[in-house]
């Protein structure tokens, strides 16, 4: 690969987008730095026809079909919340039966794909710790191992249904997450732990996952002499995500623009440095991070600090990932909105109500 390829580097990086509004910049920045998807926060939506133009326009800038992806879990993580009635949380979900996980994550891919979207940053499968974050606890599936790889599992298939691609989170798992002095977040368990009980799900069902988040903590049985984010330890993604368990998926390092997340690099150092331990795709949050990432790429790549097989690898990766996906149409149709908006209420009504859901 040439470090002048700078068209293919950028299919590494996910543009972190947050404005609503298409500009001449954020042509510019798709033109230029073709990134391998876009990621949409909660202020992009306003409107559906609004969310179906700009997402039809962001993937005619791209040569390849790119993942257009949201963080859709229901509960409180909810960027649908401008367009569609709220979805019970995961928890309040995995005290029912797996039918009604699956029915809502099957209803969110629905909502996804009306509106042009392929990706869905979920399911979370990190056991719960309501006394580490307990703003979080409801949009855990539970503090049982097993139990969460189970809704876990629903909701994969929930999604699988209308072909929404999962992404699922924060491998290996933040049950016990410390922090340092610099905040990074640490988390002490021994392996065996680990493999038993924040693992376990991952485990399960990774044959079924498109594509894994890594955790921003470090974990001190792989990383003791060097804590670094589970997005850059070699040791995490390459020796025990790809050699052991064999993972074929695509790794995305996700929160990179959190100071804590980068174990104290500059983003773009982070970025060669979660490359180069084995990540696919690099979220940038924001366009000028998306630049300064694929700038930094070039050089990693020219210096022969990241080597051109690692990059083919990931490129290799994320061809697979993309294989299948189709281009938005640009087009809604209003009644099918309007009656996925009735089968949100009625199935949030039937959750609160205590009755039966069928998947």
């Amino acid at each position: 690969m040439s470090a002048s390829d700078a068209r293919t580097l950028g299919q590494l990086l996910i543009l972190g987008l947050r404005d609503h509004r298409w500009s001449s910049s954020l042509e510019r920045t798709l033109r230029t730095l073709q990134p391998g998807g876009v990621l949409f926060s909660p202020g992009c939506f306003r409107t559906p026809g609004q969310t179906v133009e700009l997402l039809h326009r962001i993937a005619r800038e791209l040569s390849t079909t790119p993942f257009l992806a949201l963080t859709e879990e229901g509960g409180s993580v909810n960027p649908l919340k401008a367009l569609l009635p709220p979805l019970p949380a995961p928890r309040v979900l995995a005290c029912r039966r797996p039918a009604a996980v699956q029915r809502s994550g099957e209803l969110m891919g629905n909502a996804l794909r009306l509106l042009g979207c392929n990706l869905n940053f979920a399911p979370r499968l990190d056991l719960s710790n309501p006394d580490v974050e307990p703003a979080l606890d409801t949009q855990t599936f539970g503090t049982d191992p097993k139990h969460v790889a189970t809704c876990g599992k629903a909701f994969i298939e929930g999604l699988r249904t209308p072909k929404i691609l999962a992404g699922a989170k924060h491998f290996p798992g933040r049950s016990v997450p410390e922090h340092n002095e610099g905040g990074l977040p640490l988390v002490g368990e021994t392996m065996a732990k680990l493999w038993r009980e924040d693992m376990l799900p991952f485990r399960g069902l990774l044959p079924q996952l498109p594509m894994i988040l890594m955790s921003n903590a470090a974990y001190k049985a792989y990383d003791f002499d060097h804590p670094r984010p589970a997005s850059l330890s070699r040791q995490i993604i390459t020796g025990l995500l790809r050699v052991k368990l064999a993972y074929r998926g695509l790794t995305l390092a996700y929160d990179l623009a959190a100071t804590a997340a980068r174990g104290g690099l500059d983003f773009g150092e982070a970025v060669i440095a979660a490359a180069t331990a084995g990540c696919d795709l690099m979220l940038a949050d924001q366009e000028e991070s998306i630049e300064i990432g694929r700038r930094s790429l070039e050089a990693a790549l020219a210096s022969g600090k990241l080597l051109p097989e690692r990059v083919e690898e990931s490129i290799s990766r994320i061809r697979a990932g993309q294989k299948g996906l189709r281009r938005p149409s640009g087009k809604l149709s209003a009644r099918s909105f309007d009656r996925l908006a009735r089968e949100f209420e009625e199935f949030s009504h039937q959750v609160r109500a205590g009755g039966e859901i069928e998947a």
